[in-house]
């Protein structure tokens, strides 16, 4: 067995083992390609789309074009994306400027900054392009879908009245979707909060709603069908490595570009693991934004026997924010030993554990507080102080060492599954 890692901060750090644990299964972690490979395979994905035209076939230089660009949270590289399309589209259709609008697709996160734009799509491009913020409680969008026979779904108008929308995504596990990438930069990525709300609330505990799972999977049928209604043309999805790097790019139909890079991703990420383990130890990588950090509990509890332990490494960019921590903290309070089933009941009626809070930021708090419900969670941090993670109903550990030590003496055995890279893995027992 190779010397076993994990991935913290965006490097290797190897780990130092009580000599009483017992490695079931170290999981593999394979690197995509070098960045100056790239814009020759986005070239050579756009003249080949799956399942579609190419773009020269269906745009005309008349056409309003939107493209919708993933945010912050995902990881694709998308300067390089964006200035190659632009360049394929100024080469081959030659539309003005002002006929092409860039949307920034932010569900319900937070607004980019200033300084964002500029880091992330360069000056060059700022200048040349309409590069926007979605405002998901903007007044002026347009209905394009229903969610269900009482919920109208409504898009940017930008975006609605665009002759042509293409979506520029990341191919990674979700949690609830199944994948990420696809018809989800449409929705929830340009859609109304109060859509978006009842959407996640729904049918994030529905039967068949899982990590890596599309067939009978509501969650990410609602999506595909509501950016199918609203008219999404084509998108360009990078499927990611472990290392968050790019492995392949896909582009074409929304459905099934999606489909066929899914089977890519697949074929990357997918891991199988001897059996359940008393611990496991994982990381938020590459998750840092916020509530992203806890995603990859989701994979660790696949893998983790009942009341074992779970060992989150986490590196976190951005503040959590008080009233989010003080929410862990009150339901915790409020609910005890009962909050897998206070969580399913809140979002069964379409309440916000943190009211007025955006909703990415109640699905971490829905989907930890039920996974603290089975098991015993241990939090490692640089960038999260001891208070706010216990707070949060973690047990606090301030390094490696100190997190096995406890893991062993709140756990019934010694055996030991080991996740390098937490947000991009697709655990197979």
């Amino acid at each position: 067995m190779k010397e076993p890692f994990i991935i913290y901060n965006g490097k290797k750090r190897f780990l130092n083992l009580p000599s009483e644990i017992n490695i079931l299964t170290f999981a593999d972690f394979k690197e995509g390609k070098k960045e100056t490979d790239l814009k020759q395979l986005l070239k050579r994905a756009i003249e080949n789309p799956i399942k579609s035209p190419k773009l020269q076939d269906m745009l005309s230089p008349s056409d309003k074009i939107a493209i919708l660009v993933e945010d912050l949270t995902r990881p694709s590289p998308k300067r390089i994306i964006l200035e190659t399309l632009l360049e394929e589209i100024e080469e081959k259709i030659n539309p003005p400027k002002g006929n092409i609008s860039i949307i920034i697709a932010l569900g319900t996160h937070r607004k980019l900054r200033e300084n964002e734009f500029k880091n992330v799509f360069g000056e060059k491009l700022l200048s040349q392009y309409s590069v926007k913020n979605h405002n998901c409680f903007d007044a002026d969008m347009v209905a394009v879908s229903k969610l269900n026979e009482s919920r109208t779904v409504k898009i940017n108008r930008q975006v609605a009245e665009a002759d042509f929308k293409i979506g520029i995504g990341s191919i990674l596990p979700h949690p609830m979707n199944g994948f990420g990438g696809g018809a989800k930069i449409l929705f929830p990525g340009v859609a109304d909060f109060d859509s978006i709300k009842e959407h996640h609330l729904q049918y994030t505990f529905h039967k068949g709603t899982a990590l890596g799972r599309i067939d009978g999977n509501i969650f990410y049928e609602r999506v595909t069908s509501i950016a199918k209604d609203a008219k999404l043309d084509f998108v360009i999805n990078t499927v990611i490595s472990q290392d968050d790097k790019v492995s392949d790019i896909v582009c074409g139909h929304p459905l099934y570009a999606h489909l066929a890079g899914i089977k890519m991703s697949k074929d990357i990420i997918s891991q199988k693991f001897f059996k359940k383990s008393d611990l496991t130890v994982i990381t938020s990588f590459p998750y840092s934004e916020g509530p992203q950090i806890v995603k990859p509990i989701i994979p660790a509890s696949m893998i983790t026997k009942e009341k074992g332990c779970i060992i989150l490494v986490a590196n976190c960019t951005s503040n959590l924010p008080d009233p989010f921590i003080d929410a862990f903290s009150k339901f915790h309070l409020k609910y005890g030993k009962s909050l897998f089933k206070a969580v399913k009941n809140y979002f069964k009626s379409n309440r916000l554990i943190l009211e007025d809070g955006a909703i990415d930021f109640n699905m971490a708090l829905g989907l930890t507080l039920a996974t603290q419900d089975r098991f015993k969670m241990i939090l490692v941090s640089d960038d999260i102080p001891k208070q706010k993670a216990e707070k949060m109903g973690f047990i606090y550990a301030n390094n490696l060492d100190k997190a096995f030590e406890i893991g062993l003496k709140v756990c019934q055995g010694n055996t030991l599954n080991i996740v390098p890279a937490g947000g991009v893995i697709l655990p197979v027992i």
